[in-house]
């Protein structure tokens, strides 16, 4: 049986359906969107985000057990929208026991093989409402929670108003200002380092990729509200704040917030007012 922090790792059934991306590889990539769910969806884990989300206020990050799944929503400009991850996904392999019920609505690739997945988002059917246009990243959270999870879609029931900071679930709407092809950036990950074998919970290093992700985009918060100092520690692990902190201008919000004491005061009121 596979332990709390290294899942077995997942093969897919032959009817989920793989992506063409010869189709896409020289369309350059928009923006981005860092998505953040609960690594695991277990109850013991669900009280320690509780307790710990509280006590990340006074830690610094790299102190704080940051219990999340990273995922970068890549936005093209022909509008189609991309979901890059890395985790234990594997195809083809005979000897994995458990078998993961994919949704085939989305088309998938995968970069090296196994390891990173790409994922086409069926727009046609998960932003055809008025809801989903307007609040895309509940949707695209909810795709991706039921893959990481092994739930089908239509299980995760919250909306926009319950997403936050608390609860596990946060979006940030990045710029980039290395406007690349969707081919540039899969060639950047073409190597061993990113084969599912290597993955592990314990080391973060789903988190780490992300972070590399936004280190060769060199993306930037677009939101100063996502800038304050409180915010960013409840929300995203040290290596994806570093990497945006490498990116980003001096920001003033950001600063303050990092003095002692003082900065939490000030994050307080800039909650309040940015």
């Amino acid at each position: 049986m596979a332990s709390l922090f290294n899942p077995v790792r997942v093969r897919f059934r032959e009817e989920e359906k793989l992506l063409k991306i010869e189709e896409y590889l020289h369309i350059k990539i928009k923006n981005i969107v860092i998505h953040s769910i609960p690594l695991i969806e277990h109850e013991a884990i669900s009280m320690l985000r509780f307790f710990g989300k509280r006590l990340q206020i006074f830690l610094h990050p790299k102190l704080s057990l940051t219990l999340s799944h990273i995922a970068i929503q890549l936005n093209l400009e022909n509008d189609d929208i991309f979901i890059i991850e890395y985790g234990p996904y594997i195809r083809g392999e005979s000897n994995i026991k458990n078998i993961y019920e994919m949704n085939s609505d989305n088309e998938y690739y995968y970069i090296n093989t196994d390891g990173i997945r790409i994922t086409k988002i069926n727009k046609e059917k998960y932003l055809c409402d008025e809801n989903s246009r307007k609040y895309p990243s509940e949707t695209i959270l909810k795709i991706i929670a039921s893959q990481k999870y092994n739930k089908k879609y239509e299980e995760f029931k919250f909306s926009i108003k319950e997403i936050g900071i608390f609860n596990g679930y946060y979006s940030i709407e990045c710029n980039i200002n290395k406007r690349i092809t969707l081919k540039e950036l899969i060639g950047n990950f073409k190597n061993e380092k990113w084969k599912a074998k290597n993955y592990n919970a314990l080391t973060h290093n789903c988190q780490v990729f992300g972070a590399e992700v936004i280190k060769f985009l060199k993306a930037t918060r677009k939101y100063d509200n996502d800038k304050i100092r409180t915010n960013e520690k409840m929300v995203l692990p040290n290596c994806i704040i570093s990497a945006l902190w490498d990116n980003e201008k001096l920001s003033i919000i950001n600063t303050i917030g990092r003095i002692p004491i003082i900065g939490t005061g000030f994050d307080i009121i800039a909650n309040i007012f940015v």
